[in-house]
Order: structure tokens, then sequence, then C-alpha cells
């Protein structure tokens, strides 16, 4: 009985997931990026280095957050229920680790392509993923402030990029426009919003496929939870693991053969993945939009 009614809370949220109003939620989303672009002006007047970019994640994914629980209680559902899932789809959470290898394999491998159409292009490239450094983080960080950036990269983000990402959106577009496309659609979203494009759109596809198989978003956040909480010690302790070298083009145009190792082996366990799973996104029945009448006052 208890069972069912989990069950039950679970596909009322996905369903009520798939009524969201995209319009409504576009403008959410536009108020909220200006207020939050505004809040964190201010809060860089008032604070300085770490804490300035911890407040900058913080508020980034708080609001979401807040907004997620206030829909959730609006219609009276469970806040927890989409991440109700069974214990054997956890085994699975080891995912996490030809995903890594398949990020670093495609920089590395586009590094190589961009550096044999243009050494410049390839430069760029590289220092525009360099420019990407998250916190700054020394000897003056104090473990209040490891914390709290372990917690909003390895468990905060992940949380409300799976609700809104892999929840909000493929079930919202797979009502529309079939799942296949809203799998293709909220990835490609979720890559361009990364600075691996092409890494970050494979990882919400694997992400994607994971969701509609288990119904649930306990094994995505757990993938999603974990992948980033692995890298980690690369931010915290950049200095103990002598990575100073690899800051340069250098390491990776002389070791070709280590990308191209990363490359194959990630993409071959991909290939693996998709073609034992692919099939669920062809098969998953999204929620329908039942009338016309339906669909309007969705949209409007």
């Amino acid at each position: 009985m208890m069972m069912s009614m989990k069950s039950d809370q679970k596909r009322d949220v996905r369903e009520r997931f798939s009524k969201v109003r995209i319009k409504k939620a576009a403008i959410v989303t536009f108020l909220f990026l200006l207020l939050s672009s505004i809040f964190i002006a201010i809060g860089y007047n008032k604070l300085s280095g770490t804490n300035a970019e911890i407040l900058t994640f913080y508020v980034l994914y708080v609001v979401p957050f807040l907004i997620y629980l206030y829909f959730i209680k609006k219609y009276d559902l469970s806040s927890v229920a989409i991440f109700d899932g069974a214990l054997s789809d956890l085994r699975q959470v080891w995912f996490f680790v030809p995903l890594i290898i398949m990020t670093f394999g495609v920089v590395w491998v586009t590094i190589l392509v961009f550096n044999t159409i243009s050494p410049e292009l390839a430069e760029w490239y590289f220092d525009w993923l360099n420019s990407a450094e998250l916190f700054d983080v020394g000897p003056d960080t104090s473990l209040l402030q490891y914390g709290l950036i372990f917690f909003v990269v390895a468990v905060f983000a992940p949380l409300v990029e799976e609700i809104i990402f892999r929840g909000i959106m493929v079930e919202r577009f797979g009502a529309k426009y079939g799942y296949k496309s809203a799998v293709f659609f909220s990835s490609f979203l979720f890559g361009v919003l990364h600075m691996d494009v092409i890494g970050a759109f494979v990882f919400g596809l694997v992400l994607s496929i994971l969701y509609l198989r288990t119904r649930s978003l306990l094994l995505p956040f757990l993938v999603h939870a974990a992948n980033n909480g692995a890298v980690m010690p690369l931010i915290f302790f950049d200095e103990s693991f002598n990575v100073d070298s690899w800051e340069k083009i250098d390491p990776y145009l002389e070791n070709i053969w280590i990308g191209v190792l990363l490359f194959v082996s990630s993409f071959g366990w991909l290939i693996w993945f998709l073609k034992d799973n692919w099939k669920i996104v062809h098969e998953a029945e999204p929620f329908p939009l039942k009338t016309n009448e339906d669909i309007d006052d969705i949209d409007r």
C-alpha cells in the first residue's frame, strides 16, 4: 500500500512537470536572472574573493529551488516523491566514471582537432576553458568555505539541475513533442550552459535516459553528484596534484595518445549504453496533452 502511494505521488509530480506553462516559466526565468544579477552585483560590492564566488553560486541555485518548493506546495505534492527510486538502480552510480573520462577525452580531442585547423584556435579554446576557474581557493580558505563550496557544487547544483533539466524539461517537452525531442533539447540546453558543450550534452543525454528508465531523479542526481564530487579534489588541492604543467596546452599536444585513448574508451561505453537503453526513449509514453484547449491553457 505504501509503495503504491509513493508511486502515485511520483506520477503526480511528473504529470505536473509535464504541464508547466512554458511562457510563464520563461518570464520567471528572465526575472530570476535579472534579480540575481542585481543581487550578485550588490554582493560583490560588499564581499570579495571566495565569499563573493560562494554567494554567486548559492543565489543561482537557492532561488530556483525555492521556486520548485513553492510550485510543489501549490499543488499539494511531495517535494521528495520524484526522487523515490529502487535501491537496485543505485548499482549504476558508477556511470559517473566513464562520463568523467568522456569529459576529459572530448576536451582533449577538441584541442587536437582545433590545433590541426589552427594552433591559434587551439590556444584560444584552451585559454577559454582555463578562464572558468569557479572558486579562488588557497591557504587562506577556511574549512567553512571549503564545506560551502563542496555542498553547492557536489550536492545542491546537481539537485537543482536534475529537477530542471531531467525533471521539468524532459516531461514538459516530452508531453508536447515526444520524449526523443525532449531528451535532445534538454541535453542541448544543459550543454550550452556548461563550458564543455559536447561533453555536457552527452552527460545530459545519459542522465535523461536514466531518468526515463527509472522514472525517478534519484539515480541521475547521484551520478551527477558523484561526477561533481569526484572533481572537487582538483579544485581544492590543485597544488598537491602538481597540475601546473597541465595548465599549458603543450602537454596535451605532446601526449596525443592519452586523449585519443580516453575518447575512444569512453565513447565505446557510450555506444554500449545507448544500444542497451535507447529503446526506452522510443517506448516511453509521455503524459498526453489531451485537447487543444489543454495545450492553449498550458502554454498561456
